[in-house]
């Protein structure tokens, strides 16, 4: 258990929302809503939770809202809270972050990033301890959090069997790439589900995360695998509600 001291190991949770888009989607076709909670386990064994909201706002605007908190002995050697949030909007071709912040509470340290979009100079305003630094934007660049609402939407309106994905991540851009391996039917919550295996590799990096997308859930990821030297670390849905 120590090596889940680990901060990167921990941070592949948080990704997911961490744990989606370079690809266009229909006008027509809105985000969905709704309300989802993730355990996260190491070898079958309990680490934490994540919740994840995405809702709609007054303004027209969205907000992505993902929490997560470690229990079990992770909670006993490992006491973390992180908090993301992400606001953006839908266009004409793209799902377009506005503003982005990750909190997380380690003890008694603290870790605040906040990353500001500006479509109109296509400036990306990265701002963490004290420290500000621009890049230039594209369109297409996403927040980490949106990462995973950009693969929803290409697997409904999209035939194609690779994804990319410019993410804005640690003060540069990266690639995150989903290939898609095949069908598979799996059980979560209690219920089948008929999905779409995927897997994510970032930019060169070795390691590979798996993703199940249940086409019945609007393509949400309901289970999520990364196979490490000394294990496995999974997230699996415990239950979702959609509002639309």
């Amino acid at each position: 258990m120590i090596l889940l001291l680990k901060k990167t190991n921990f941070c592949f949770f948080v990704v997911f929302f961490s744990l989606l888009s370079a690809h266009a989607f229909a006008i027509d076709h809105s985000v969905p809503t709704f309300k989802a909670e993730y355990k996260l386990s190491h070898n079958d064994i309990e680490i934490g939770h994540v919740k994840l909201t995405v809702e709609s706002l007054t303004n027209g605007q969205y907000q992505l809202r993902s929490s997560t908190q470690t229990s079990g002995l992770l909670a006993f050697v490992r006491d973390d809270d992180v908090l993301e949030t992400s606001l953006f909007e839908l266009t004409k071709q793209h799902i377009r972050p506005l503003s982005y912040q990750y909190q997380q509470t380690l003890g008694d340290e603290k870790k605040n990033i906040s990353l500001n979009f500006d479509w109109q100079t296509k400036t990306l305003t990265n701002s963490s301890k004290g420290h500000d630094w621009t890049l230039s934007l594209t369109n297409g660049v996403l927040d980490k959090a949106l990462l995973q609402l950009a693969l929803m939407q290409d697997l409904n309106n999209s035939a194609e069997q690779v994804f990319s994905y410019q993410i804005a991540d640690g003060g540069k851009l990266k690639t995150y790439a989903f290939s898609q391996l095949g069908v598979e039917q799996i059980e979560v919550a209690g219920k089948q589900f008929n999905t779409i295996k995927l897997a994510r590799k970032k930019d060169d990096k070795p390691l590979i995360t798996y993703y199940w997308c249940a086409k019945d859930l609007h393509n949400l990821p309901i289970l999520l695998q990364r196979e490490k030297s000394y294990g496995t670390f999974e997230m699996r849905l415990l239950s979702v509600k959609f509002d639309n």
